[in-house]
C-alpha cells in the first residue's frame, strides 16, 4: 500500500557525516538544527547581439552550502562534536584527553539528511528506508568543512558548522541528489572512498 504523503516534513530527522574511507557518523542527537540549506542557483543572462537581439547566455551553478547548529559534548572522531573534523589530526586522537591542535589538513565528506514517516525505525540516515512509507533524503559528496564557530548565546554551548561542496566533481558527475519515495524503498547509501568519489551516484 502506498503511503499518504505528509503535509510537510518537520521537526525531526536523521543527520550524518562520512569521512572519505571513513565510517557513517550519526548526529542527529546533537544538531538543533539546520539554520542555512543550499541556495541553489542555476543563472542566466542575456547577451546583446549587434543587431539588437539577444541571446541567453548560461552561469554556471555555484557551490552549495549547509549549515547545522549543534551541541558538541567532546572532539572524538566517531564521537559527539565535529572539531576534529574540521582540523584533521596526521593520526585521529581517540585517547582521552582529547587534543585538538590547528592543522592546515582537509578531508572531504559525505553527509547526508533523511526524513521519513517513520524515522524512528531507521538506524542511519544512510540506511535504507522503508518500502510503502514516505520518506526523502538528501546526500552530497566530496564536501569540505569551512566554517567552525562556537558561541555561548543561550547559556549553552553550541556550534555553527559549515558544509561546502561543488555541485559537480572533477569528472562532470554529479555532487549531490535528492531521493524521495512513497513506494519502493531508497536503498542503503554508498560507502564514500577514493573509488568512488568522481563516479555516478
Amino acid at each position: 500500500m502506498t503511503a499518504a504523503p505528509p503535509d510537510m516534513w518537520q521537526e525531526v530527522f536523521l543527520f550524518s557525516v562520512e569521512i572519505m574511507g571513513g565510517s557513517e557518523v550519526q548526529f542527529a542527537g546533537i544538531t538543533e538544527d539546520i539554520t542555512s540549506f543550499p541556495d541553489f542557483t542555476k543563472d542566466v543572462e542575456s547577451k546583446a547581439m549587434a543587431n539588437g537581439g539577444r541571446r541567453m547566455g548560461w552561469t554556471p551553478e555555484g557551490d552549495g552550502e549547509i549549515t547545522v547548529k549543534i551541541t558538541p559534548i567532546d572532539d572524538k572522531v566517531n564521537g559527539n562534536g565535529l572539531f576534529q573534523y574540521f582540523h584533521p589530526q596526521s593520526t585521529e586522537d581517540s585517547t582521552d584527553p582529547i587534543k585538538v591542535l590547528a592543522t592546515r589538513k582537509r578531508n572531504k565528506h559525505q553527509i547526508i539528511f533523511t526524513w521519513a514517516e517513520n524515522l524512528g525505525d531507521l538506524a542511519t540516515a544512510g540506511t535504507a528506508t522503508t518500502a510503502d512509507k514516505q520518506a526523502r533524503r538528501f546526500t552530497a559528496k566530496n564536501v569540505y568543512i569551512t566554517k567552525y564557530q562556537e558561541s555561548s548565546d543561550d547559556k549553552n554551548i553550541t556550534a555553527e558548522v559549515t558544509f561546502k561542496f561543488s555541485p559537480f566533481g572533477k569528472t562532470g558527475n554529479a555532487n549531490y541528489k535528492y531521493e524521495s519515495t512513497e513506494s519502493t524503498a531508497i536503498p542503503v547509501k554508498t560507502d564514500f572512498t577514493t573509488a568512488v568519489q568522481w563516479s555516478a551516484f
